[in-house]
């Protein structure tokens, strides 16, 4: 296969548009080469609109190192997944409560007058409606 001679299966009715066909599979091929480096065994085809694109990538074993099987998210979205763990029942005032709510021992001395908003719990934001 080169500029003036196409591969065996290619139609001979076409032969004549075979070299703009080869620049395209030059340009994929440079592609390939530069994503996935080089002896990669690929497989393309032409368009009836005359266009090259790439039909598959072979992976060869020992040419790369085998791919991870992608383990797919628990859920599609943060809101499935809070709708499943609970955390969507729960009100958001509730949520971002402290963990440790002002100890009195903090507060021993100081009258509740001069204790500040957030140690008395009004930094909590609007409930949701």
């Amino acid at each position: 296969m080169s500029l003036f001679h196409p591969p065996a299966w290619f139609p001979p009715q076409l032969a004549f548009l075979w070299p703009l066909i080869w620049v395209q599979v030059l340009m994929l091929r440079a592609q390939i080469r530069a994503a996935y480096g080089r002896g990669v065994i690929y497989r393309w085809s032409v368009t009836p609109n005359l266009r090259v694109y790439l039909v598959r990538i072979e992976w060869m074993p020992g040419q790369k190192k085998a791919r991870a099987i992608l383990k797919p998210a628990a859920h599609a979205s943060d809101r499935l997944a809070a709708a499943c763990d609970g955390r969507a029942a729960t009100p958001e005032h509730l949520r971002t409560l402290p963990l440790n709510p002002p100890l009195a021992a903090a507060n021993a001395g100081r009258s509740l007058a001069l204790t500040s908003s957030k140690e008395k719990g009004l930094h909590l934001p609007l409930p949701e409606t």
